[in-house]
This record gives structure tokens, sequence and C-alpha cells, in this order.
């Protein structure tokens, strides 16, 4: 059976307890810890009490004990109704333990008993050697004896901290930073958040107190030039701490300058002044010293070094070269080259360049829109012109119309042929086309055919004959 645990001050306890008892004596029980955990140096109590509270039961003594030590040395402390407290052990010793509650005198006067319930143990100057199992024993009368187990556990929080170890570049990998958590009971956990690909390399030491553990964690990776300046935590996980502890650390990696040339524009001609180039450094430890050259062995009069700048008054054929900037540091050199064209005369800028590129661009679409309007007309004419042609009406040439030369009549005696009356007189040369413009403006209108009925004339046999056909 389990009962709620009692915070004690001092020390962890678990929150269920033990409530043992000798069969037989069923109505006698001891309440316990299972577990209590205390800090390294600090005082923790060892909760014991007996149940039931009943009037009728005799407490003839009370006894802590050690099983795990030699079977000659195992009291630890004892509590006589009659006597008093008893610590037998030189270690930990009256000096170090004590009853909380000693209990209630039931009389006054020599002999007079104290009735025990309560048989609570302090323990002060917690050490390691303190760690074990702990054994309260009632013993009473009538029913006999019961005993309870406490486990007793001491803990130590480490003390941490991280540093960085300053290293140079270098191809093998390196410890770059160490994280140090000291006097930890248990071992504290360490591991790394990093940004970087990096690995971890740990070891274990005894602490400043016998029985605690110094873990000692190292982090390793190739110191390269991007490394200096990172920052990465070292995470310490202990079950003493409320949350995990946090300790950054900024990466230092010393290397020689890296090197490169701003500045230049393209655009150096002939003639201009104030001209700059610049020598951009990244390095640690800082430069030491900066030198402008050229592969061709000339420097020109007019460039004048000043540090990481070359200042250009004037610009002649001499800067058609290779500029070479060389830095120097504490652990290399590094340098860099810029390629210098000089023009002639200077390069057209944007702004000139933009309303030229947009006048011909605006002239091509120009151009092109005039050609597509002039086929187009060209095409429109050709098909009206072909719908004036012979054979290009709307009959596709096939069979007379009323235009043909001849149109077939039938009579009582076969077919008979006849003329059309001739056309008009001929227009002069361009009025055509401009009298089928005219006709294509209002529209194509074709002339109605010549009425039949008003040609043909009956005769007394019922059939129709015309008054103009020629009967041969």
């Amino acid at each position: 059976m389990a009962l709620p645990g009692w915070e004690v001050s001092g020390s962890f306890s678990d929150p269920s307890f033990s409530l043992l008892s000798l069969p037989g004596a069923q109505d006698v029980r001891v309440r316990v810890a299972a577990e209590v955990r205390g800090h390294l140096g600090d005082t923790v109590e060892l909760p014991c009490h007996l149940l039931p509270p009943a009037p009728e039961v005799r407490v003839s003594q009370v006894t802590w004990l050690r099983l795990d030590t030699p079977e000659d040395n195992q009291n630890v402390a004892i509590f006589h109704p009659q006597y008093g407290p008893s610590f037998p052990r030189a270690k930990p010793g009256k000096e170090r333990l004590s009853f909380v509650k000693p209990g209630q005198s039931t009389g006054s006067g020599p002999g007079t008993e104290v009735e025990v319930r309560d048989a609570t143990l302090a323990l002060r100057g917690l050490t390691v050697e303190d760690e074990g199992n702990y054994t309260c024993e009632f013993a009473t009368f009538p029913q006999g004896t019961s005993r309870g187990v406490t486990w007793l556990r001491v803990i130590a929080e480490p003390q941490n901290h991280a540093e960085t170890q300053e290293v140079t570049l270098s191809l093998e990998p390196v410890p770059v930073a160490r994280c140090v958590s000291a006097g930890g009971r248990p071992p504290a956990r360490v591991s790394w958040l990093s940004p970087l690909d990096g690995e971890t390399r740990e070891s274990q030491v005894s602490g400043p107190v016998p029985g605690t553990v110094t873990v000692t964690s190292r982090f390793t990776l190739v110191p390269l030039g991007r490394a200096d300046g990172v920052k990465i935590t070292c995470r310490v996980e202990h079950e003493s701490f409320k949350e995990p502890v946090l300790l950054p650390v900024t990466l230092s990696v010393r290397y020689p300058p890296e090197v490169s040339i701003s500045g230049y524009d393209d655009n150096w001609y002939i003639g201009r002044s104030e001209a700059t180039l610049n020598c951009d450094v990244r390095s640690k430890p800082e430069p030491t010293g900066y030198d402008w050259s050229t592969t061709s062995g000339v420097f020109p009069a007019s460039a004048v070094a000043q540090g990481p700048k070359l200042i250009v008054h004037s610009v002649d054929k001499l800067f058609n070269t290779t500029f070479i900037c060389t830095v120097t540091n504490a652990v290399g050199t590094g340098h860099a080259e810029q390629v210098v064209l000089v023009r002639d005369t200077p390069r057209a800028s944007p702004q000139d360049v933009g309303p030229v590129v947009w006048g011909a661009v605006g002239g091509t679409l120009l151009v092109l829109l005039l050609l597509a309007g002039g086929s187009l007309a060209f095409i429109l004419l050709r098909v009206r012109r072909r719908r004036k042609s012979p054979g290009g009406g709307a009959d596709g040439g096939r069979g007379g119309t009323y235009d043909d030369p001849k149109t077939q009549v039938f009579g009582n005696g076969g077919p008979v042929f006849w003329t059309p009356t001739a056309a008009g007189p001929l227009r002069p040369e361009g009025k055509e086309e401009e009298d089928e413009e005219d006709e294509e403006e209002k529209g194509l209108m074709l002339p109605s055919p010549p009425a039949i009925e008003d040609d043909m004339e009956s005769q007394l046999d019922g059939s129709l004959i015309s008054r103009r056909a020629v009967y041969v």
C-alpha cells in the first residue's frame, strides 16, 4: 500500500511511502519514504511513522539500521522511551544525527516513559558515504516488530563553464571549444548545439569531492576561416537542474588574409581623375601591412598607395595593366589581382543609351506597320479584280448567264439563238478603273437580265417565238 509522501526541508522525497509490518501484526504498520534524495553537504530527513497511533500499542524501542554495512556495525540510531536517543556508530555519529521529534512524555519524575510515534531521523552534512538503504524498525508490545526501508540518494549539483580554444587555420580537425561540468553526482550529460559540422569528444575524471565526477566535452572540427566568429552552445543536463544549462561560446580561428579588390567600374579612360581601387581584407589577426604592385613591374606615377586604398589622380596608358594587392598578418600572406582596361573615351552611360535604343525600336515598329498596311491593300485590290474577270463570277463559269453572247431559247422548231444588244461605247483609258472603283464603293450591283416574257410572242398553236430571233 502506498500513501502520499511528505515534503521534507533540505531533501527530495519520493511521492510514495512504504507501509510494512511483520506477519501476525497486521494492525501495526510503519510508514516510510521509498526514496529520499539529498544534496551533498545539506541536511536530509528520513521520515518514519507508526500507524495507527493507538494508545494500547506500547513502543519498546525504535532503531535505524544500515543493512548494507558489516553486521556488527548496522545500528545507526536508537530511541528508547525511557532512556532516550543513542547513536552507536562513529559515523555519522551524534554530531550529525538527531531525532526530529523525540516523543511526548507520559508522566513526570524519574523513569517516566516517552510515547514514540514519529521516528523521523535528521542527517546533517550529507556526504557520499551516507548513500544507502536505511531501515526504520519499531519494536512494539504486544504486536511485535514492524519495519520500513528507505533508499537515501546523495546527489551533487555540478559547476559548469564553457570556453573557446583559439586555433590556427588547419586542414586537420582540432578542438575549438571546451565545456566542463565539474563535481556532479551522478555525472552530467553534456552536448553541443552548432550550425557547423563537428564532432564531440568526452572524458570523465573524479570530481573535487570524493564520489563526484567531472565531465569534459570538446567540440572538434577542421578550423577554416569561415568558422571564426560562429556561435555554438554547450548544453548541460543534470537531475539537480530544473532545466538544462546553456553556455554560449564564440569560436576563434586565426587565419591569413583573404583579399579581394573593389572599385573598378570598367570605365577608366584617358584623362579620368580620382579613380580608386580598394583592397578588401578579412583576416585574424588584423593585417600588419599592405603592398600595391603591377604584373608589368611599372607602377604609374599618378597612382598613390595609401594602405588598403590606391588613389589615381589621372588615368593614362600605364594603367592598362593588372594591379596586385598583397596583405600580411601574423599568420601569413594573401593577395588579389585586378585587370584594368583603359579606354580612349568614356563609355556611354545607361541614361544616354536609353533614348537611342527606344527611338530605334519605335522606328522599326513604324516601318513594320506601314509594310503590313501596304500588303493588305494590295491583296484586297487583287481579290476585287479577280471577281470582275471572265469566269470569276459566282457561278464559277458553269453554264450561261445573261452576259453570255448567245442564249438558247426553245421555240417550236428547236433551239434558236439570239444575240444581245451591243455593248455601250468604250470608255477612255483609266476611266474604266475609276468607274469600277466608284461601283465598288457603291456596292456590287449586277444588271437585271432581260425579261424573256417581253421578247416572246404567242402563236395560234400555243407556242412562243422570239420577236428578234432570225428563223432559218
